[in-house]
């Protein structure tokens, strides 16, 4: 079982997702359902769904859709008291274009409406004040993800001072989630700027699609060869992955269950393998554990588990 004392705080945007009833062009679609969304909340969600203890620390406008994540939040049992409601800006949202592959699976395609959004704002101030600051201080773990820093200049100020700030055991864990769009016109930054949260994270995630395009390589043990710094570096591709507990090296093959979409399995991979390493499973269990959530995503197009 989970230790349920233990509590993690997941930090980044939280959307509102669009996706259309039935797969095509965005201009033929005309009913769509809505969803919560974002890396860090999805996350968020997948790990209370394991029992663990969680909260998210971000920022929302006050509008319906604000309130509509809070709820959202609530009902999955994820602490949303370090949430802080922005006056003015608006909450970001996207909409999701599905399009049907020749296996019946669904792809998506995300259309992001996300600039001068409330969590856009986010900044070092955003931790410094009650709850935030005590649910980071009691956290035994925080996630945050490469999206968080490509937001805005505040956004990455807010990145440094979590990484930057005094650990007392507390574990930092770090999804790469490369979004080039957000880093159009200065990709080489953004890949700099992702590297050394890696090289600062004691647990990091990694796709095989964003080990190619931010560090030129998705061969495991190259990458960590690149990054010995963490303890937990996991390497994941359609197939599986691979994981490290400093110089120990297992892996594993994903499972074969039927797969509608694949947007958020990612997240809810992450949340399985955090939720094994605050239970004190071993790297294999960890890694199981994260295969069997990650397959909760992937049975429909929604990006949280359901």
């Amino acid at each position: 079982m989970p230790d349920t004392s233990a509590l993690a705080v997941c930090v980044g945007e939280g959307l509102v997702s669009f996706v259309p009833a039935t797969a095509g062009p965005l201009e033929e679609a005309r009913t769509f359902h809505r969803s919560l969304a974002g890396a860090e909340w999805n996350t968020a969600i997948a790990l209370a769904s394991a029992g663990i203890r969680t909260a998210v620390v971000s920022r929302v406008g006050d509008d319906g859709f604000g309130r509509f994540l809070t709820a959202e939040l609530r009902q999955h049992g994820v602490d949303d008291r370090g949430i802080e409601i922005d006056p003015d800006a608006p909450t970001g949202l996207y909409v999701k274009e599905l399009s049907s592959g020749p296996d019946g699976s669904i792809d998506g395609t995300m259309h992001y409406y996300r600039s001068g959004s409330a969590a856009s704002a986010m900044s070092p101030g955003t931790f410094e004040s009650s709850p935030a600051s005590d649910l980071l201080a009691e956290s035994a773990l925080v996630h945050t993800s490469g999206i968080t820093p490509a937001l805005s200049d505040s956004t990455r100020a807010a990145q440094d001072a979590l990484f930057d700030a005094p650990r007392e055991g507390r574990l930092i864990s770090f999804d790469v989630n490369w979004r080039p769009a957000l880093w159009r016109g200065r990709e080489d930054e953004g890949r700099a700027v992702i590297a050394s949260y890696a090289r600062r994270a004691d647990i990091v995630f990694c796709t095989q699609p964003d080990a190619e395009a931010v560090f030129g390589t998705a061969d495991p043990d190259r990458l960590r060869e690149l990054f010995p710094e963490a303890r937990y570096l996991i390497a994941t591709s359609p197939s599986g992955a691979v994981a490290f507990d400093g110089s120990e090296r297992t892996e594993s093959e994903a499972l074969d269950v039927p797969v509608v979409e694949s947007i958020g399995a990612g997240d809810a991979f992450a949340a399985g393998f955090l939720a094994g390493i605050l239970a004190g499973l071993s790297l294999t269990g960890s890694l199981a554990r994260a295969h069997r959530i990650a397959t909760r995503a992937l049975i429909s197009t929604r990006d949280h588990v359901v």
